[in-house]
Formats: structure tokens, sequence, C-alpha cells
């Protein structure tokens, strides 16, 4: 698939020109996520058609841990930048200087707060989940009440940094717990 458009960002950080970036490839995937489409194809295919002068700047409404590994394992180096819960993650290839990115500390556990979405119809449980995880931000948990295993999602919740423990209780009754990845593994 074709980068549908090729709009660059405004400014650059000034640690960005020092690593020898000259502009920014802007991908909001916002809208993609507020339609329950997953971005990740999006962005490695942005990724992968960058010059060696150029960065991409990943516009999106929650930090994306997971894809931090991913860019690192591709050669890439990030930068965050956060203001009114827009995210901002430049993702560059630096050479072999040190990363410019703040440690990665896990937010702590928020209290899990249940959902029942039993009597939706597909997509709309998944969007709800996506949704809610979103507002209730960083270490957020859910226990959600569902008619189905939630295939679909695990992925999903994967590139936002999170895992989820489904639990079949009965015909048509599942629990899913939706925790942070993090957290998961230490369950």
């Amino acid at each position: 698939m074709i980068m549908e458009t090729n709009q660059y960002c405004e400014t650059l950080p000034e640690e960005l020109r020092q690593a020898g970036c000259q502009r920014a490839l802007l991908l909001d995937v916002r809208p993609i996520l507020g339609k329950g489409e997953d971005p990740f194809h999006k962005i490695l295919e942005a990724s992968a058609n960058l010059a060696a002068d150029e960065a991409l700047c990943l516009m999106v409404g929650f930090e994306p841990f997971p894809l931090y590994n991913v860019m690192e394992g591709k050669g890439f180096q990030y930068q965050v930048e956060k203001e009114d819960g827009l995210f901002r993650v430049y993702f560059y290839r630096g050479g072999e200087s040190e990363s410019l990115q703040e440690p990665v500390t896990p937010a702590p556990l928020q209290a899990p707060e249940h959902m029942d979405v039993r009597h939706l119809a597909p997509p709309e449980p998944m969007m709800r989940i996506l949704t809610r995880l979103t507002e209730l931000g960083p270490g957020a948990q859910l226990v959600v009440h569902h008619h189905r295993e939630p295939v679909l999602l695990y992925e999903k919740l994967k590139l936002r940094g999170y895992a989820a423990l489904t639990r079949k209780r009965g015909e048509g009754d599942y629990l899913v717990h939706v925790l942070p990845a993090w957290a998961a593994k230490e369950a």
C-alpha cells in the first residue's frame, strides 16, 4: 500500500536535527485507531520509505510502548513529546549515538474497572474497550464481561501495550481481564 500523503511536520526538535534529520514525515494514526483499525502496517511502511535524513513523526493518543522495541529492532531510535494527551513519537536513524528518550517506566496500575459488552454486536465491544482504555490512560485495567472470545482485540491491545487474560466461564460467557502488558507478565 502506498502512503496516501506526504505531509511533513512544521517543526523538528533540535535533537533530531543534531542527529542528522532534516524533516519528519507526519503520520497521524488517531483516525485509523478511531475506526478500530490497526495502523501497524502503515507505520512500518512509512518508516521503511524514509530517506536517510528523514524521521517519522507518529501522532497518537497514547504512548505506544511495544512499538519502541519493534522500531529499535529495525535500527530506529525514538524521541517522545507529550502535550495535552497527544503523543508525538519521532522515529529516526541516529547512527551509533545514544538514544534520546527517557527510560520507560510503567505507569502505576489502576484499580480494575468492570465493563459488560455482552449485549453489543461486533465490532462495538472492541471499540468500547479500546476507547475506554484511552480514556482511563496509562496503567488502566478492565474486567470485561463478553459473550465471545475477543480474538481480534488481542493484537490491537498488544500495539497499545496491553494484554488480555481470558477465561471461558460457560457457553457465551467470557471474562476478559485487560491490563498493561508488563503487569500481565507478573500475573
